[in-house]
């Protein structure tokens, strides 16, 4: 009688459980950097994005003014979520042209350039946190020659020349 009681119970056994935990768990160490990847393909994309309108706007807005900036600096800040240009201060009609930053780094992006024999279009963009070592063979692989990635004072700068236009000798 006893036996029978015990097989009426239905349910799973501790090694039933380990198994499934244990089946779980290696599933995850192996999806888990998969998604992380994925993760920073997207942020190397976005970033590449932000940098074709910055340059975009830029060349349209030479087209119609003959000059790159109405200021020579126009800095982008990504504060709080929102999307702060020259601190607030002054907003330079560039500026203004240029929708759907998304900064996915966080940190910075600084537009220089400058006039006369020497024309110069260059951005500089300030992570605020590390990108992968995967993302920054991307973007250099991406831009070539106009990419400078500069770590040495222990902060990251990536300089990327836009325009670089040298008089003909």
């Amino acid at each position: 009688m006893k036996n029978s009681r015990w097989k009426s119970k239905r349910g799973f056994t501790m090694v039933e459980l380990l198994v499934v935990v244990a089946i779980i768990g290696i599933l995850a160490v192996i999806a888990l950097p998969a998604l992380f990847k994925n993760i920073e393909k997207a942020k190397i994309a976005k970033l590449e994005s932000d940098v074709t309108a910055i340059k975009s706007a830029s060349l349209s807005y030479y087209a119609d003014k003959s000059k790159f900036t109405d200021g020579n600096t126009i800095s982008w800040v990504k504060k709080d979520g929102k999307i702060v240009v020259n601190g607030g201060l002054k907003v330079d009609p560039l500026a203004n042209n240029i929708e759907g930053l998304g900064m996915p780094y966080n940190g910075s992006y600084t537009l220089m350039s400058s006039g006369g024999e020497k024309e110069f279009l260059q951005l500089i963009i300030i992570p605020d946190g590390e990108i992968s070592q995967s993302g920054l063979k991307k973007l250099t692989n991406d831009y070539g020659n106009s990419i400078k990635i500069d770590s040495s004072q222990g902060e990251m700068n990536i300089i990327l020349t836009l325009l670089n236009n040298e008089p003909k000798s």
